[in-house]
């Protein structure tokens, strides 16, 4: 059973009156697509289409990608990048929307009729992500440096260090305890307060930001605890002045025990909100 597998929306070549089906712009896709697909088209609607391609739903669909999303790491890995790959070979000429990866629909008229449905949202989205990019910006704390530089530079905390080789064997538990209750509060305040100030600096460069949810902490290195995790619309005009700002605040963090990393660029997939029942 055919039938197709979405990648992105994009601007088409100009008004067509219905959908119709024709070659991508002036040269195929060439990246491969996912498994079991024909090579990416588009697929048009007035003045918009969807770069798809024509899939095999006995062997692709939306039970086996969430099987194998769950146990098969090397295919989600191969597939996840075709799809991206596609993406960005298709950001080449312009703005795209995106999709998410696993995004099928068993027949051509449904596919026509989500981008009827959906063609007033589209335009004025391609109109907001137009000559914008997509950057990354982690952080991560590394508690013990952080502490330290924190403990040199408080005068409450240098005190206490100070005490705690003149005290009574006895007390010390006592400011140990206080020690570590005054350094857990106050490395969180610290800590919030530099991620605000990241955040404002960002903020005034990027034309759009999100605060994603912190990724697991197996993925991050140890004794290094994510405290943020950001998405940067960024107009193409600024990103010179954006990745500067970048440059000068991952100086800045590593010196305080705080790692920026930045990545990208990416098509816009968290400034994109598209909901439809696959069909």
């Amino acid at each position: 059973m055919k039938g197709f597998y979405i990648y992105c929306v994009r601007g088409g070549a100009g008004p067509e009156g219905v959908a119709s089906r024709r070659p991508y712009g002036v040269k195929k896709i060439k990246s491969k697509g996912v498994d079991f697909g024909s090579r990416a088209e588009a697929f048009s609607f007035q003045d918009i289409e969807a770069i798809a391609s024509e899939i095999d739903l006995s062997k692709f669909n939306a039970k086996t990608i969430k099987e194998k999303l769950q146990e098969d790491a090397k295919w989600t890995e191969k597939n996840v990048k075709r799809h991206h790959e596609v993406i960005a070979e298709a950001e080449i000429s312009g703005a795209v929307i995106p999709m998410k990866f696993g995004t099928l629909y068993k027949t051509r008229k449904n596919l026509e009729a989500m981008l009827k449905k959906h063609y007033t949202k589209f335009k004025a989205l391609l109109l907001r992500l137009k000559d914008k990019q997509e950057w990354g910006v982690k952080g991560y704390l590394e508690y013990k440096k952080f502490s330290e530089i924190l403990k040199n530079k408080n005068k409450e905390l240098k005190t206490l260090e100070k005490k705690r080789s003149s005290v009574p064997e006895g007390m010390k538990w006592y400011v140990d305890r206080k020690s570590d209750e005054l350094v857990a509060g106050q490395i969180e305040r610290e800590a919030e307060d530099r991620l605000s100030r990241i955040i404002d600096q960002l903020e005034k460069q990027a034309a759009g930001i999100r605060l994603n949810d912190f990724l697991p902490k197996e993925v991050s290195e140890p004794g290094k605890d994510m405290i943020l995790n950001a998405a940067c619309l960024v107009s193409n005009d600024r990103l010179e002045a954006f990745q500067s700002l970048l440059r000068s605040l991952i100086r800045e963090c590593d010196a305080e025990g705080i790692t920026l990393i930045l990545t990208g660029p990416w098509p816009p997939y968290n400034f994109v909100d598209i909901k439809d029942e696959k069909a």
